[in-house]
């Protein structure tokens, strides 16, 4: 599957988005024309799978023309969105969409009437029968994930996606680091454990460093959350202008048009080929050392350690430096003769 950026737009602001920064690059829309070269070329890779995303993928003017369109290319589209649009756009992309997946924030986070919106679509979702599921970005200021196991009893959803907050390509939004992610990665075992009692299936939108996890919490996560795993594959995040990055948090891996490929296999090797330098970099001595090192675990997001790299660098920077000679000298009898 790849990940269609159809425009950066959004109606929220939420401060660990990774993608908001991307609008400054690229301001304009997924285009007719560029959607038309896309989809062509997602016919010819034969993929079985496409992601409308943003930003805020509803407030593109074309996004249920775009989403029916690649449905009858055989193409599975899946939406990810903050459910904040209309019944009746919901209504239509539900005969569509083969699955939503929704964003849930602290409701403290959304005014009244985007709280009544948001509750309103995920009525009108579950109703309809299209596949529905939840996604929880665990922040700073969102760990909480009451409000979303609240949400998943109301509309009798049985599937949640989730992560930590990664940094954005500039590192500016709200993240976790890599001293965090293991008080982190504790509170996302417990949220996976009432997810499970609850009957609802969880997975892992990105790679986690394995050693974050105690032994008991590492194979209770690969047994029961998919796609729970320590190595991180190319996302393939498109952008409207039909350039590609590995993902957004890494978008500096990039190729100028994805459709100058022969198909997503040859896509996805090359973006492979060009992160795997990336990949040996930052590494610290423990990971060398440890016999899971690639090949099931890469040491962390790549981010993470490119953003702790950045930390460390400035870190040295910015100390006091000592003076070339600090130790005070006694004057030379000679120099002290004529002084």
């Amino acid at each position: 599957m790849i990940k269609i950026f159809v425009t950066y737009r959004c109606n929220l602001a939420c401060p660990y988005c990774f993608a908001r920064e991307a609008a400054a690059e690229h301001p304009d829309d997924l285009s007719p024309d560029a959607f038309e070269r896309l989809l062509g070329w997602m016919r010819r890779s034969m993929l079985p799978a496409a992601a409308f995303i943003g930003g805020e993928p509803t407030l593109h003017p074309n996004l249920a023309d775009m989403v029916e369109r690649t449905a009858h290319a055989g193409i599975s589209p899946v939406v990810f969105t903050n459910g904040l649009f209309s019944d009746e756009l919901a209504e239509r992309l539900a005969g569509s969409v083969a699955n939503f997946v929704v964003n849930s924030n602290d409701p403290a986070s959304l005014t009244p009437a985007q709280a009544d919106r948001l509750e309103r679509t995920l009525a009108v979702l579950s109703r309809s029968g299209a596949g529905l599921a939840l996604s929880k970005n665990f922040s700073r200021a969102s760990l909480d994930y009451a409000p979303l196991l609240a949400a998943v009893d109301r509309h009798g959803i049985t599937s949640v996606r989730y992560d930590i907050s990664r940094p954005s390509y500039s590192g500016a939004n709200e993240h976790f680091t890599l001293d965090d992610t293991r008080e982190v990665m504790s509170h996302v075992v417990g949220f996976v454990k009432a997810c499970e009692a609850r009957g609802v299936k969880t997975g892992l939108d990105c790679s986690v460093r394995l050693c974050d996890l105690d032994g008991d919490d590492r194979r209770y996560l690969e047994r029961v959350s998919m796609k729970f795993t320590g190595v991180c594959h190319p996302s393939i995040d498109v952008h409207p202008d039909l350039s590609a990055s590995y993902c957004l948090p890494m978008r500096g891996i990039r190729v100028p048009d994805v459709t100058a490929f022969p198909d997503h296999a040859a896509l996805m090797w090359h973006m492979a080929k060009m992160a795997r330098p990336i990949k040996l970099a930052n590494v610290s001595a423990a990971c060398l050392d440890c016999k899971d090192f690639m090949r099931r675990c890469q040491g962390g997001c790549m981010a993470l350690r490119r953003a702790a790299g950045r930390r460390s660098a400035v870190a040295v920077e910015a100390a006091p430096q000592p003076d070339a000679d600090p130790v005070p000298r006694k004057p030379s009898p000679e120099k002290a003769a004529t002084s």
